[in-house]
């Protein structure tokens, strides 16, 4: 079956909302719908070729059809994945070529949408952008061309009546409408499972069968259709995304249901250029965000940007489109399936799972492949070699005594050392003599003080940590109390959250009199729109305004409430190292002359961040112990 340059123009517009919604989200921050109208394209020509080809022999080579879908979607999905996983080894970050392994393993096998509903992303993980972000779609529709032509042979089979067929297919949009809504809190859910996707394919599917039948063609509502699909792509702040879901999905069903081919509509909708577009449209896609993502890492934002990816988006599909696409559709594949190849490529497929198991989920000082592999990585990692970037950022290098606390120190850290004391030695730091025991407690603000407080307090004292998702919440009392009775002297360690004052009386009831309770306030915190991490490998500088982070959080008036509560209580001290890291108005996070990162994201402090603390923090050390 020839496509028809509508359904291309159709394509051509979908994918370009995409590439505008990730470079020019400010503008076209519902672009996103883009892929919504893809699964309506998608669901139209899909039931269109199993409708004829089953009208002309009365019959469905199921085969044929896997094996077309499989030369259109893997030979390009492949060259292109693996093209990028190559680029991320040398320039992306290493802490997250785990992730990009794995959302690629299951890209491959078709389940990255599965992968992305299950997934629960660490804080950290979401400094940068998924380059692989946009693979979800992928895993939706390759679910629907295996679930959708046996149901849909069965619809024909046993459903002879056009209109019957039409409203069958109506009832199961209608239900997949009445579910987006019903569950339209739940985002994660609605985007990435195919339950709460496949509607969208059937109302296609749908409005396929419907041009079957007899009726009359309305320009008027294909204008509109067009014009109001464009007009939701730009943010006008009237429909939430599940809502967007819905009305964009209808209007590319409008848009194919009542498209009219004359002089007007081939000027505008068939022109040849547009008609490239969606040709490419599926290597553009695959393409368009990892080069987005990897000139926003390295690149400084300007007026040639959109020409520039737009221009080189474009080029690369082309090839991939002429040199890949073109000539595995053509290809025969002589396939001759049996029982023993079944069981030896669904043998192959288990091994490669637990070979991505074993290496990619095990860590690595547990795995010695794994070690090996990220030592080798490490080794031609332009970051690496250029600016030492992890030793630099990455949060997970924090480390007592060479242990690092993530890896031990977490309440939900598997492997338990203890102690006499109950203690994890791994998490502990044992001071030369057992006058003082500093035990730090809290969550990702309070381990950021960590290499200042290691540094200060000296191998005299003793130091402990245990890391919590909240610096308040379950605070083992009991055990520092019992601490307490074995050192002349125990300090509780925390991070005082702006907000979070009134717990303070409430920590201090269930501590013994005698302990000290150190808590240290909050550093500056900078805008979203400014990434510290992207500055630092553009080198570029970074500043950011203390009032305006002042203003946001109330701070005026938390340290207000600072002087009134710790001036009462002597055993309770505050260390406040706002303005060590931010003395002036205006305040840089990087700055290619002095060369220091102060943060890591928008709240955390980088290890030098930290140091930076040491002076002033010795001084008030020496002042208060």
């Amino acid at each position: 079956m020839q496509l028809l340059k509508h359904i291309q123009f159709l394509r051509a517009l979908s994918v370009l909302l995409v590439f505008f919604f990730h470079t020019q989200p400010e503008f076209f921050k519902n672009g996103f719908i883009g892929v919504d109208v893809f699964f309506v394209i998608s669901g139209f020509v899909i039931t269109s070729r199993i409708y004829l080809e089953h009208e002309k022999s009365n019959s469905f080579n199921f085969y044929n059809f896997y094996i077309k879908r499989i030369k259109r979607i893997f030979p390009a999905l492949i060259f292109i994945l693996s093209a990028i996983l190559l680029v991320i080894l040398i320039f992306q970050p290493v802490d997250l070529l785990l992730g990009n392994i794995l959302v690629y393993s299951f890209t491959i096998f078709g389940l990255s949408n599965i992968y992305y509903l299950y997934s629960n992303k660490d804080y950290f993980d979401n400094v940068f952008e998924d380059i692989f972000g946009h693979t979800w779609s992928l895993g939706v529709e390759e679910q629907f061309y295996f679930l959708f032509p046996l149901f849909f042979i069965l619809l024909i089979k046993f459903i002879k009546n056009l209109d019957l067929r039409i409203l069958s297919l109506f009832f199961l949009v209608l239900v997949g409408i009445i579910l987006t809504h019903y569950f339209s809190e739940n985002t994660k859910l609605i985007f990435y499972s195919p339950i709460f996707r496949f509607w969208e394919f059937i109302l296609g599917s749908m409005i396929f069968i419907i041009t079957k039948k007899k009726y009359n063609k309305s320009v008027f509502i294909f204008n509109i259709a067009i014009i109001f699909l464009i007009i939701i792509s730009i943010d006008i702040g009237l429909f939430e995304d599940y809502q967007l879901t819905i009305l964009s999905t209808i209007s590319a069903s409008l848009f194919l249901l009542f498209y009219d081919q004359n002089k007007f509509s081939k000027l505008f909708f068939e022109n040849n250029f547009v008609v490239f577009i969606g040709n490419i449209s599926y290597s553009f896609y695959l393409w368009h965000l990892p080069i987005i993502y990897f000139y926003d890492l390295y690149f400084v934002e300007n007026i040639l940007k959109i020409p520039a990816l737009l221009t080189l988006t474009i080029f690369l599909s082309y090839l991939t489109f002429t040199f890949i696409e073109q000539k595995f559709r053509s290809t025969e594949l002589n396939l001759n399936i049996n029982l023993k190849k079944i069981v030896f490529i669904f043998s192959i497929f288990f091994l490669i799972l637990c070979s991505v198991n074993y290496i990619g989920l095990k860590k690595s000082y547990d795995n010695n492949i794994k070690k090996n592999i990220k030592d080798f990585i490490y080794k031609i990692n332009y970051l690496e070699n250029k600016i030492d970037y992890s030793n630099r950022t990455v949060f997970y290098k924090i480390n007592i005594d060479g242990n690092e606390v993530y890896r031990f120190c977490q309440v939900s850290s598997e492997k338990k050392n203890f102690d006499s004391n109950k203690l994890i030695k791994e998490c502990l730091r044992k001071g030369k003599f057992d006058d003082r025991f500093f035990f730090v407690s809290g969550n990702s603000h309070t381990v950021m003080y960590l290499p200042v407080l290691e540094k200060v307090i000296g191998d005299d004292n003793s130091l402990y940590i245990e890391i919590k998702s909240n610096p308040f919440e379950n605070i083992n009392f009991d055990k520092i109390n019992f601490l307490s009775k074995k050192y002349k002297e125990v300090v509780l360690v925390t991070y005082l959250i702006p907000g979070e004052i009134k717990k303070i009386k409430m920590i201090k009831k269930l501590l013994n009199p005698n302990i000290k309770i150190l808590f240290i306030g909050p550093v500056p915190n900078i805008k979203k729109e400014i990434n510290p991490l992207k500055c630092f490998i553009k080198n570029i500088e970074c500043s950011y305004l203390k009032s305006e982070d002042y203003v946001k959080r109330n701070l005026k008036s938390y340290y207000n409430d600072i002087d009134k509560i710790f001036s009462e209580n002597k055993n309770m001290l505050f260390y406040d190292p706002y303005n060590i890291i931010c003395s002036t108005e205006n305040c840089k996070v990087y700055s290619p002359n002095q060369k220091i990162l102060t943060h890591r994201d928008n709240s955390h402090l980088t290890i030098e961040g930290s140091l930076m603390l040491q002076k002033d923090f010795e001084k008030f050390y020496k002042k208060r112990f």
